[in-house]
């Protein structure tokens, strides 16, 4: 309890620091709110005296004076309180827009900076899924649920002050009747957490195959292989067993409840009586009856509202421990570029890049990728990585883009340890393609501006990039030209075939001027002869830049100044192409000998 207590607090100060005007306006309503109720009962209250008392004296001597000005209230306060309930629904809605944007920004700046070793983690996601979920709609949640909590406790400060005129135990009644069903709603509360944490990975699975079933990108291969039908019985089955754990649940809720519900009639019906007992004795009026038993009603609704929304704010609490664990999780470290150690990345690189005693393996998997790597690469030099598919190149890569750390070993710069190499420096000198690019659907010139957005998305820069990468008679045959949407999401969009998808992120890449250019697999959705024509446009890009190619290629391979080639977790031997094939017994040649002449 302290703990969801704790987390409400800090979603608070979150929300006042995100509005503080809103958030002053929200209560000042929910003051007003919280006292018209009374106001209201009070009124009826005086009205039926008032006409009571009318219709008991003879018709000459009847005024109507009081009772106009007992109307004239009630429909100022009828009023009032019709117009603070809409003037409360603006200010509830514009502020849930400042503070869902509040939130959705402090959701991106940590996807942003988390260390990228998570998104791979099985656990964590989990914790990815669970925070995105809840984050969109629990911090407004709890925020209206304490102003709610303090506008329903204000009317029942009221109400209890109108039922003990009726008898002290009537507050006391309400107050017993209505305690067993927020027990139940906490322990329910509790349990439901308690369920959705673990069963996040059911749930998740039930999302998968839903997801299987409705996105575009699936859609050929369910048609092709007709999966709909199998993809279709594992969603109902799996939703069927996380829903009936669900319900029974709920159902042992609605029966405790139902439960305590007959015990709070019967005390009704014995506080209705009590109120009689007196209005018959001639202690209370006609209007005091009207005006208790509007409280008690009111009264009883009010407690369970307040109960209930206790019991929702602990329920939210709760599920903000999924919040907070997405928030507390290990930020990537960034040098300031003023840090004594280096900070900056050496313009222009004279020695390269280097790999020392290099050792990784994944946080939830102690089998190492990488052990004991260890080679150079020359500035200006093109090196190309080979190996069998699970050998840690693409792993190396992106231990070189600073994804990953390295648990063992060191990567540097001319001798700067890329550890101290601030992110942005390395983001600037760094180009990366990697063999799962992504297809972004937006405009083509955005698709290769997207390869340095700190340039100007100059049209003839973008052009030449797209040029050398083969691409730019395609992308100039649309209407719009480079104005062109790509992909099939929006109206309007123009598709690419994979091999053209390819080319377009290669002139994201040849559009950054940077001092490494790292292509993972640059050719694998290319046909021979536009694989060909783009290998000669590499050459020129690659010239006077440091690369690093991964392929499977002969005929990519071959035009690699140096081949490291990586057997298991280890550099097995390095050379030209040429030198390489002269050992009969060395990996490359006895890959090359055992496989086709294209692909090894």
């Amino acid at each position: 309890m302290q703990q969801s207590w704790r987390h409400i607090r800090v979603i608070m100060k979150y929300i006042w620091h995100s509005s503080p005007g809103w958030t002053v306006l929200n209560a000042f309503l929910v003051l007003i709110r919280g006292v018209l109720p009374l106001l209201l009962l009070f009124l009826v209250k005086l009205l039926v005296d008032e006409i009571q008392a009318i219709s008991l004296l003879p018709l000459e001597e009847r005024s109507f004076d009081r009772l106009f000005w007992v109307l004239m209230a009630a429909g100022v306060i009828f009023l009032i309180n019709a117009v603070s309930a809409s003037l409360g629904t603006l200010v509830r809605e514009k502020q849930s827009y400042v503070i869902s944007d509040f939130f959705d920004n402090l959701i991106h700046n940590k996807t942003s900076r988390v260390e990228y070793g998570y998104f791979e983690h099985p656990h964590y996601q989990n914790v990815f899924y669970r925070a995105l979920n809840e984050a969109s709609f629990r911090p407004s949640r709890i925020f209206y649920g304490v102003l709610g909590v303090i506008q329903n406790f204000i009317t029942l400060m009221v109400m209890a002050g109108v039922l003990l005129m009726v008898h002290w135990s009537v507050s006391v009644i309400l107050l017993v009747i209505t305690l067993p069903v927020a027990f139940i709603r906490l322990r329910y509360a509790r349990k439901l957490f308690q369920f959705k944490r673990d069963n996040t990975m059911l749930e998740r699975k039930v999302s998968y195959y839903n997801r299987l079933l409705t996105a575009p990108d699936f859609a050929k291969e369910l048609r092709v292989f007709d999966l709909s039908e199998l993809f279709r019985a594992r969603f109902t089955d799996l939703k069927r067993v996380w829903r009936k754990a669900q319900y029974g649940m709920l159902a042992r809720k609605t029966r405790l409840e139902a439960l305590v519900q007959l015990s709070a009639s019967v005390a009704f019906i014995v506080v209705y009586a009590l109120i009689a007992w007196r209005a018959f004795a001639g202690e209370i009026s006609i209007g005091a009856v009207v005006l208790y038993f509007l409280a008690l009603q009111r009264g009883y609704s009010y407690l369970q509202e307040f109960l209930g929304r206790v019991a929702g704010l602990y329920e939210d609490s709760l599920f903000l421990d999924n919040l907070f664990d997405f928030l507390n999780l290990k930020e990537s470290q960034e040098i300031p570029i003023t840090n004594t150690q280096g900070g900056t990345f050496p313009k222009p690189m004279k020695q390269g890049i280097s790999f020392q005693g290099l050792g990784f393996h994944y946080p939830s998997n102690p089998r190492w990728v990488l052990r004991g790597v260890s080679f150079d690469v020359k500035a200006g030099e093109t090196v190309a990585l080979v190996g069998v598919n699970g050998a840690g190149k693409s792993t190396l890569v992106k231990l070189l883009c600073g994804l990953y750390q390295p648990v063992e070993g060191t990567i540097s710069i001319d001798g700067v340890s890329l550890g101290h190499i601030a992110a942005r420096e390395r983001i600037s000198n760094i180009s990366v393609v990697f063999q799962d690019f992504i297809l972004y659907n937006v405009t083509a010139r955005e698709n290769i501006w997207f390869g340095d957005v700190r340039s100007s998305d100059d049209g003839s820069m973008i052009r030449m990039a797209a040029e050398k990468a083969g691409i730019d008679g395609v992308i100039s045959s649309f209407d719009k030209g480079y104005d062109t949407t790509i992909g099939t999401l929006f109206e309007g969009s123009e598709q690419m075939s994979p091999g053209q998808w390819q080319r377009l992120a290669l002139a994201r890449s040849f559009f950054n001027d940077a001092q490494i250019i790292v292509l993972d697999e640059p050719t694998s959705s290319l046909d021979a002869f536009s694989e060909a024509q783009l290998l000669k446009y590499i050459k020129s890009v690659t010239e006077g830049r440091t690369s690093i190619i991964i392929s499977h290629r002969l005929s990519t391979i071959k035009m690699a100044d140096r081949i490291v080639v990586l057997d298991g977790m280890h550099v097995a031997e390095t050379g030209s192409f040429d030198e390489l094939m002269l050992n009969s017994q060395g990996k490359l040649h006895q890959m090359v000998q055992s496989l086709s002449d294209v692909y090894f």
